[in-house]
């Protein structure tokens, strides 16, 4: 009897000792994990860097993740915690290009900002030509600068004054004519009028000139990215910080003749504005014929002047038209809401 009962106790002890060691095996910290299968489309080393402020997905356990920006971009405005130091080698970078734009005798490029193309050619002391194609193929505007005016001027049918109907206009094809003083005028404030779909270039052309970019006195720092081939041109990444990255440039520069390939620009209000440029076909100091850069307008043409805003103005006493205006912060107001109050009536680009 009493050989039964230890016989019992052994086999139960056994059991305990069994059940004790299964469910520590079995816990979550001896669970195996397998990694996850890797990406069947990519071939192996196959290095990914993301675009700078593009949103790289979370990779899951052992799995590679592309390098992704700190401080991507995000509906929240800029605030101190984004800035960062000035790193010299990266400034150094950005002043080359400078350097390398003022320094050359020639420079031309083809542009591409994705509402169109153009081609661009400067000469020293101050000659310059921008002709200019929209996304549907069509030939826009073209700018000549003959070293002390420029002249813009457009097919038929595409000029402002044509287009707009403007009561002075006579049906004649129109040009425009501003003066160029060397260093003090800029090429990207005109490019808008080519009608091409173009806004101001990032980079303004004009700095080829001796022209200096209205940001530059807000620069507070330069910083290096990584290095990436854009057309088969090896370059290095930096990012330009304006008003503590209010607005920021990324710059792809060429290590062979420290000029741009691409570019991003970051405008951060609610919603960023976002826009790319690329550069190619570029130039450095080949001989262009005066002849590229002189322009006069045949018989007939007219000088147009863009009219003045202030003859648009409402007269003293008129009651102003209602309207509705979509805000930085994405909501909405109209006029009519302020009705009896005074308004302050001011339009803006951040940056």
């Amino acid at each position: 009897m009493k050989s039964k009962i230890v016989l019992w106790v052994l086999v139960g002890l056994c059991s305990v000792v069994l059940i004790c060691s299964a469910l520590y095996l079995s816990g979550p910290g001896r669970r195996r994990e397998y990694p996850a299968t890797a990406p069947t489309d990519s071939s192996p080393n196959e290095t990914y860097c993301a675009e700078p402020n593009q949103v790289v997905a979370q990779a899951e356990p052992n799995q590679v993740a592309s390098p992704a920006e700190p401080n991507e971009v995000t509906p929240k405005t800029a605030s101190v915690k984004d800035t960062f130091k000035d790193e010299p080698e990266a400034h150094a970078l950005y002043e080359k290009m400078i350097e390398t734009m003022r320094n050359a005798e020639s420079l031309s490029y083809k542009g591409d900002c994705g509402n169109c193309t153009y081609t661009i050619w400067m000469k020293k002391p101050n000659y310059f030509r921008v002709e200019t194609v929209n996304r549907q193929g069509a030939e826009c505007g073209t700018l000549v600068g003959d070293g002390d005016h420029l002249w813009i001027y457009w097919p038929e049918g595409i000029s402002p004054a044509w287009n707009e109907g403007y009561e002075d206009y006579t049906g004649a094809e129109v040009y425009m004519k501003k003066t160029t003083p060397i260093g003090r005028h800029s090429i990207g404030h005109e490019v808008g009028w080519l009608r091409a779909g173009m806004g101001m270039t990032i980079i303004d052309p004009s700095t080829f000139h001796g022209y200096t970019d209205s940001l530059q006195p807000y620069l507070d720092g330069v910083r290096g990215w990584y290095s990436e081939s854009i057309e088969g041109q090896e370059c290095d990444v930096i990012e330009v910080s304006f008003m503590k990255r209010q607005r920021i440039w990324y710059i792809w520069l060429s290590k062979q003749d420290h000029l741009p390939r691409k570019l991003k620009e970051v405008v951060r209000v609610s919603r960023p504005l976002i826009g790319y440029e690329y550069w190619s076909d570029v130039t450095i100091n080949a001989e262009i014929p005066d002849t590229k850069f002189v322009w006069s307008p045949p018989a007939g043409w007219q000088e147009w002047t863009p009219p003045d805003p202030a003859e648009k103005l409402l007269k003293p006493g008129v009651e102003a038209p209602d309207f509705e205006l979509l805000l930085a912060d994405e909501t909405k107001i109209k006029l009519s809401d302020y009705r009896g109050k005074v308004v302050w009536f001011y339009i803006w680009r951040a940056g």
